[in-house]
């Protein structure tokens, strides 16, 4: 798949599903309470997100891994991406378990050595398109896609500073409660999508804005 077109991706997994109840590990609920994890991707694509990330961001046993992909091809997404974080310290296997899916989606990494160095272990281990976001006020996107990355950007909090050389800007509601107030402060990028705190009302804000600007 390619990133050189707009694209509105998904809004927050684990934020929703500790609101539902979660108490333990994120993706044991692929498993436990699938009806859930489901219902959220499907909100995410019914708000018009075109592509929905696995809920495997903290890690997932192989069995995890195959329900958390079922369920995000069962949303009716354009694609899938398979979420990780970006410090794992089992990046290799865990991209291994998440072959089938259209894109590898490292997250979170906070500092340029544990995006740099996961970018470098999903490359030797993978064929498919690398994506790198980052937790940083300012990130070296420019050096992540020279060294592989398909899109480089920016997810959760804090958020950039300057995110005018990103491809991606993935921000968490940051507390603020009316979606179209966040919308309007969302900085803006061809993949733009909600992180933590952010729902399908997000998203459905961040479209509409979208759909104005064009």
């Amino acid at each position: 798949m390619r990133f050189d077109r707009p694209m509105l991706l998904d809004a927050a997994m684990g934020t929703a599903l500790l609101a539902r109840g979660l108490a333990g590990r994120a993706p044991e609920w692929n498993l436990k309470r699938a009806d859930i994890v489901s219902a959220i991707h499907k909100s995410h694509v019914a708000a018009g997100a075109e592509l929905v990330l696995t809920n495997t961001f903290v890690g997932a046993t192989e069995e995890e891994a195959a329900a958390a992909l079922r369920l995000a091809r069962e949303s009716g997404a354009r694609y899938v991406g398979g979420s990780l974080w970006a410090g794992l310290p089992d990046v290799a296997r865990q991209v291994v378990q998440l072959a089938q899916v259209d894109c590898v989606w490292l997250e979170s990494a906070t500092s340029a050595e544990q995006a740099l160095q996961a970018l470098r272990t999903a490359l030797q281990t993978t064929a498919l398109p690398v994506v790198v976001t980052c937790s940083m006020r300012s990130a070296p996107l420019q050096q992540l896609r020279d060294a592989g990355a398909a899109a480089a950007g920016y997810n959760c909090s804090p958020w950039p500073d300057d995110a005018s050389g990103a491809d991606i800007v993935k921000p968490d509601a940051a507390g603020i409660e009316d979606p179209a107030a966040w919308a309007a402060k969302v900085p803006k990028a061809r993949l733009q999508g909600g992180c933590c705190g952010t729902d399908e009302r997000y998203l459905a804000a961040l479209r509409g804005l979208r759909a104005t600007a064009r």
